[in-house]
């Protein structure tokens, strides 16, 4: 079945859900804390009991807010669970509606009024046979699916034709993609705003409407997440660590590490090897 879920517990200011996107649509319900969550041009905070819904190829991020432990549970799943072929009147009427932007559904639904509760209801039980998938589960889940789906809809709003996603948002991804892909070697603004067809102030202005960040905080981040990944997982030096992940000096790594997890990469190292004796 082309759907899933996952749970992260925990999770502080420092284990950032970073800005991406994928082809399915997400359901995403905080269970404890309070997040900051940009999702498209919108930004937020969103409580333990909010259930928050991204479609399909939107940008999207969270994290916890600073000094809060949040846990949440998320369900992933392609659109076309919810639809048969190209001529079925589900995926006309309102598949397609949704993932085109002219009809959207709630952003964020509270437990706090009755179709909430039912939404929230329909969230749990999808998420449990999901993960547990009992006998005739592909029966159950479609049928909890469309449940969901249809008090979502019940919320939905048309959008006029003129309205849609900003053409901007795919140069951002693909900026994003670029970086991703090429983070170990030497990145500069003019690649990007290229990349985007952009001028460089444009982009950097786009850029950090969607992400929150500037080019170059987001390519700090992508690669501090593969340093901390080498500092977890290997005993390479910190200074091979650093160079082959893009940062152009030791000292430079040093002190974006710094800054970005609150301690230097060696007392990082040291703080992961003891927790995992410890485990």
């Amino acid at each position: 079945m082309p759907i899933d879920c996952y749970e992260m517990l925990n999770q502080n200011c420092y284990d950032v859900l970073e800005c991406h996107w994928h082809e399915e649509m997400e359901l995403f319900k905080i269970m404890k804390g309070t997040m900051r969550v940009q999702a498209g041009e919108e930004i937020f905070e969103a409580h333990a009991g909010d259930l928050l819904f991204f479609n399909s190829e939107e940008l999207h991020a969270a994290a916890a807010l600073e000094g809060e432990l949040c846990d949440y549970r998320a369900i992933v799943f392609s659109p076309d669970i919810l639809c048969g072929s190209d001529g079925d009147c589900v995926r006309l009427d309102y598949i397609v509606p949704v993932l085109n932007g002219g009809l959207v559904l709630p952003r964020m639904i509270h437990d706090n009024c009755a179709r909430g509760i039912e939404i929230h209801q329909s969230f749990d039980i999808l998420y449990h046979l999901v993960e547990k998938q009992p006998e005739l589960f592909p029966f159950l889940l479609k049928s909890e699916m469309f449940h969901l789906f249809a008090l979502l809809l019940a919320d939905a709003k048309r959008m006029p034709a003129t309205i849609r996603r900003n053409e901007a948002v795919s140069g951002v991804k693909g900026a994003i993609s670029y970086i991703q892909e090429n983070y170990a070697k030497p990145i500069t603004l003019k690649e990007l705003s290229d990349l985007c067809s952009m001028s460089q102030g444009h982009f950097c202005r786009v850029f950090k409407q969607y992400t929150t960040k500037t080019p170059v905080q987001y390519i700090n981040t992508v690669r501090l997440s593969k340093a901390m990944e080498l500092l977890r997982e290997t005993d390479r030096k910190v200074l091979d660590i650093a160079l082959d992940t893009g940062f152009n000096s030791l000292s430079y790594f040093i002190g974006v590490f710094r800054e970005s997890v609150g301690t230097t990469p060696t007392a990082y190292r040291q703080q992961e090897e003891s927790s995992h004796k410890i485990l």
